[in-house]
Parts: structure tokens; sequence; C-alpha cells
């Protein structure tokens, strides 16, 4: 093993370990949204498939070191945690079970390890978010709850919060990919960077900020539930979630339907953060006014109060009236023009 210098201070080790001692000695800290213990995400079964192709070459060669972290004694019999590298020692594994032949011929092959030897957990995942934060969507989703779990939050209404920002990019996966739900917001978030130019409308980040406030209102007034125990709980608080958002969405689309034709730039102020943010801000000033407990009431509140919006259609488009207030301040000030007229 050889001590690696830095400028940290951090003990950073490198060494060797063969394919066999890492599939005998190494665990995964898979992120657990019940408990919000781990940090990793799930196992792609397609992507190790293709790795054990790849291990089944011939010349295959692994350069790039497994990076993996363990608290207290380091020596040949320590389980290390990885950090990076999951998929490959997966892979290592399905091997072993589908062709032992080929197993058995690469099990003494030594792969680069790097150790990070008692760091806490926030270094961890802080490593595990800054290696993956230019993955696939689901990797830029976990990084943001994350970062939520390491940086914001410490008090003991933490978790609440945490879990209001969870539900929030949960939903915008369902919206965004799940295909049996109504196309109003298919491919409409967009998991990184901003959505000028692309054929989404709204950032996951303001997505996930606007969500996120909605949550915690809906949660203080027992419309849903953030404080999940197990699965089912925490299912049947995205399910009525999801629910509430498609219904004031497919009535919003009711209200204004040339917005929502054929043309996705007529949908970029109403559907993008302005509207999204607005029509939050909403149904939050319901919810206050009217005392509301409970879904159907919501729901019933909302219809009535955009069938009293006389606001035009032209006001919502490019280059309108509303597409000026792109900002925190500006949600405010379409919000409020919409409430007026509910009032």
């Amino acid at each position: 093993m050889i001590d690696i210098k830095q400028h940290s201070k951090h003990h950073l080790v490198q060494t060797q370990k063969t394919v066999e001692w890492l599939v005998n000695h190494t665990e995964v800290a898979v992120f657990d949204p019940i408990t919000f213990q781990g940090y990793q995400r799930q196992i792609d079964d397609k992507h190790c498939a293709r790795i054990v192709d790849f291990l089944k070459k011939d010349d295959f060669f692994l350069p790039t070191a497994i990076v993996c972290a363990v608290n207290g004694v380091l020596n040949d019999d320590t389980i290390l945690r990885i950090v990076d590298g999951q998929h490959r020692v997966k892979a290592f594994k399905m091997l072993q079970t589908c062709d032992i032949d080929r197993y058995q011929q690469i099990k003494d092959f030594e792969v680069p390890v790097i150790i990070l030897v008692d760091v806490d957990e926030t270094t961890e995942i802080d490593t595990f978010i800054t290696i993956n934060k230019t993955s696939k969507k689901v990797d830029t989703s976990l990084a943001l709850v994350l970062k939520n779990k390491i940086n914001k939050y410490s008090d003991a209404d933490s978790l609440s919060m945490s879990k209001a920002e969870y539900i929030a990019v949960e939903l915008a996966q369902e919206l965004c990919f799940n295909e049996e739900l109504p196309a109003l917001w298919t491919n409409r978030i967009l998991f990184e960077g901003s959505p000028k130019n692309t054929y989404q409308l709204i950032s996951l980040n303001a997505f996930v900020k606007s969500t996120r406030q909605l949550l915690n209102k809906l949660h203080r007034n027992n419309i849903i539930s953030l404080s999940w125990t197990n699965r089912n709980e925490l299912d049947e608080c995205l399910n009525t979630s999801c629910s509430i958002i498609l219904y004031i969405w497919h009535t919003i689309c009711n209200k204004w339907p040339k917005l929502f034709g054929s043309y996705i730039e007529d949908q970029r102020i109403i559907q993008g953060a302005i509207g999204y943010s607005a029509f939050n801000r909403v149904i939050m000033h319901l919810i206050d006014t009217y005392n509301i407990h409970d879904v159907d009431s919501l729901l019933k509140e909302f219809t009535v109060a955009i069938s009293n919006i006389t606001v035009s259609e032209e006001k919502w488009l490019p280059g309108g009236e509303f597409s000026k207030y792109s900002s925190e301040s500006g949600y405010r000030i379409v919000a409020q023009e919409l409430i007026r007229y509910i009032e």
C-alpha cells in the first residue's frame, strides 16, 4: 500500500486488489428513501451486462481505480464500501454466476484501488457526487437529494424538509418519464443544465424548489404526509402528490387550451419556471385562505379559482407580459395577479 500525499487532511491509500478479493470484500451503501441511509444509486443491470461482455474479451483491461472507503483497521480481511466502481464489481459477481470458466481465468487479475481511510459520511457522499455529477439523469436527481442531506439541514425538522425534496425529485422523474401517466409533463423537465434552446420547459432545480415549497404546505395541512415510516406510506405520499399536480395541470390546460397544442414554444412560460412557480403559489394561497385539509377540497377550490381567472393566453406567450418575470420576485408578481381574479 502507498500513502497518497495531497493537500488534504484526509488519508488516502493506493493499492491493488484481485477481482476475487473485490468480490468477497466490498459492499455498497445503496440509498434507502425510507431511512435516508446510504447514498449509492441502484445497480443498473444493463450497464453491468455490458461490462460482463467486455470482461469476456481476450485483451480487456481496467486501468481506472475502484474508489472505496473504510473506517477503522485496514487489512486483508477489511470490508470496503465502494464509492465509485460498484458496477464493475457487480459485473465481476455476474460473471462468476454466468460464466464460471471465464471468471476463473480473470479472478486473480489485479485492479487499482484508492481507499479513503476514516472519512466521515459527508466526505464520502461528497466524493460520490463529485465523481458522478455528469452521469445519467437519475444520478443527477440523487445528487440533488444527497446534497440536501449533507449540506442544508441539521435540526430536528431536517427529515421532513429532506423528504419533501426527495418526493419532489421523484415527482419530476414520474411526470417526465412514466409513460403510463398523461403526457402533460413527458420530457418537459430538464435534468441537467438550462432548458433554454431545448425541448424541455423547466429545469430540475426550478421544479424541485417550487414543488418542495408546495409539498411542505400540503404536509403542514395534512393533505399529504411526509412522515412516512415504510414503503407503502412513501408511495401513498408520492401518488397523492402526483395526482394533485396532474389534476392541477389538466385544469390549467383546459383553461388555456391553445397554449398546449403542438407548438412547444407556446408552453415555455406557462409550464416553465414562471408559470409553474406562480400556480404553486396560488395553490398555497388557496390552502391558507380556505383552511383546506383534504385533497378533494383543494381540487374543488382550485377548479373554481381557475374558472374565475380571465387572464388572456397572450400574456403567457413568449414575449408576452408574464415572460419578463423570470425571478422569484417575478413569480410572486404573476401569482399575485392571478390571485386578484380569485379574490
